[in-house]
């Protein structure tokens, strides 16, 4: 075999000598590479980028030199005048404040009215003046609305506003306007049949009343004094009716210094002392018994007892008796309920708290 030319052994040890060999089973040409200019301080592989604008959701992000990868959830840290950056990771745990819209109502819900066993409830706050409206309506669960009567023209009765009260004025004592309708086979009537106990509440400012009897709330008969009745004779006195012509309940009322005043009259004929029967309170406050020659007290656990005769017919008034009229009082009646059932003292003192406050719908 015949020997290379010595020309070209000399030009291969050149070519050899010019190589290095850097031990990862690769030769390269030319100066080896620093270390530090392949690999981040982090010991990840550089990646070269370009000087063109990184683009983002938000502002653009421009980058030079060799960088490592970097998080978007981390924050940059050590000399930004080198090209190797290191980071570190800058996530933390973060509590969501809860954010609300709308009205937002601070400490505890104000108290509401009693409802138990509620039969009827009238705020009377249907308009502020005038004679405008048709009835007074019912607030309680399947609505008794009243249908309204005016006489006499335009002085009664009428609504009115006083103080920030609405409520149903008369002018005078002994006119005909009233709220009523026919008792029979109503939620009053059903409702209040047959009960031991009940609780009529309302909200009046009596100015004077008539000597036959003017009739706050009146479930009766135009010729007797009443089967639920509140009425008063006096300025300085109150009565309760029932069966008809039965004074089961009297009391000294100063009227005429009360002012606007919330009236509770409880029935509850299970209560062991006959005193206890039937009992007033005023601003839940109670209220002494008074004495009258044909007060008679219901007997033990004696039952409400409300007669449908169609032959002569029961009314449900509100502010005077029902057919005839004739039986009002002057002054406002702001409010009135009936309740099936014996409201309890902290009851009471609740609801006249509340309509001391207002007597008109929340």
């Amino acid at each position: 075999m015949p020997r290379p030319p010595a020309r070209r052994l000399a030009a291969l040890a050149v070519l050899l000598a010019a190589c290095s060999y850097d031990g990862s089973g690769l030769v390269s040409v030319g100066e080896p590479t620093s270390p530090s200019s392949t690999t981040t301080t982090t010991g990840e592989p550089a990646i070269t980028t370009t000087t063109s604008p990184i683009t983002t959701g938000g502002p653009a992000l421009t980058t030079t030199g060799t960088t490592a990868p970097v998080d978007p959830t981390e924050v940059t840290t050590g000399d930004p005048t080198t090209d190797a950056t290191t980071t570190t990771s800058s996530t933390s745990s973060t509590t969501e404040a809860s954010t609300t819209t709308g009205d937002e109502t601070t400490g505890p819900p104000p108290p509401m009215l009693v409802d138990d066993d509620l039969l009827v409830r009238y705020f009377l706050d249907e308009a502020g003046s005038g004679q405008g409206p048709t009835h007074a309506l019912d607030a309680a669960p399947d609505p008794l609305d009243l249908p309204l009567v005016y006489d006499m023209g335009a002085m009664n009765p009428v609504y009115a506003e006083q103080g920030g009260h609405r409520g149903l004025r008369w002018p005078m004592a002994g006119l005909h306007g009233r709220a009523t309708l026919p008792v029979a086979d109503t939620k009053v009537q059903t409702g209040l049949q047959n009960r031991t106990a009940a609780t009529l509440e309302v909200v009046v400012d009596i100015d004077a009343v008539t000597l036959f009897g003017s009739r706050l709330l009146h479930v009766g008969r135009s010729l007797e004094q009443g089967y639920f009745t509140l009425r008063s004779t006096d300025i300085d006195r109150l009565e309760f009716y029932w069966k008809g012509n039965t004074l089961a309940g009297v009391w000294p009322v100063d009227w005429a210094g009360l002012g606007r005043v919330v009236v509770h009259v409880v029935v509850d004929t299970g209560q062991p002392e006959p005193i206890h029967r039937v009992r007033l309170y005023l601003d839940g406050a109670a209220v002494v018994d008074g004495n009258d020659i044909g007060l008679v007290h219901p007997n033990q656990n004696e039952a409400i007892a409300i007669p449908t005769d169609p032959n002569i017919p029961l009314y449900f008034a509100l502010g005077n008796r029902g057919a005839d009229g004739d039986r009002s009082f002057q002054g406002t009646l702001h409010y009135a309920a009936i309740y099936a059932t014996a409201l309890s003292e902290p009851q009471l003192q609740q609801n006249a708290a509340i309509l001391a406050g207002t007597d008109d719908a929340p």
